[in-house]
């Protein structure tokens, strides 16, 4: 019975609040993650397409450097974005267990999830950042290709 009181008073303690806090982050960043894989992807093939079209229409658009270039960094921030996916999940359930077994004092504990938020926050910046790029160059190529 106490076990059980001891268990529930600790899910009400505020790091451990903060602590859920951030594992619905990380489930979104990986949602958002994911988006961002389909967008790129998807670009990737739009790209390809309207090369092909502008070359055959001998119609050459140097805002195709920028698509290129949104993709290539992409393409280079990619493993990163999934490293630090990873590390940051396993991070926040390692917290998370050493807070249960009543380990670190309030400071460490709160250095730790504010190291943790940084992580979280720049990890879904980053994605964000990406998505909104994919979504104006994919309009970009579906209004070239109307003209």
């Amino acid at each position: 019975m106490i076990l059980i009181l001891f268990s529930l008073m600790a899910c009400n303690e505020p790091s451990m609040k903060r602590i859920n806090t951030l594992e619905k982050q990380i489930s979104r960043i990986e949602k958002k993650y994911q988006k961002t894989e389909k967008a790129f992807d998807k670009l990737v093939c739009e790209c390809a397409s309207l090369d092909e079209f502008l070359r055959e229409n001998n119609t050459p658009k140097p805002e195709m450097q920028l698509l290129r270039a949104y993709l290539q960094q992409y393409e280079d921030e990619r493993t990163l974005l999934q490293e630090e996916m990873a590390y940051s999940k396993s991070q926040i359930s390692n917290l998370k267990d050493d807070f249960s077994d009543g380990l670190y004092d309030m400071t460490q504990r709160e250095e730790y999830l504010a190291s943790e938020e940084a992580v979280l926050n720049t990890t879904e910046a980053k994605l964000d950042y990406f998505l909104d790029r994919f979504q104006k160059q994919s309009d970009f190529i579906k209004e070239t290709k109307k003209q």
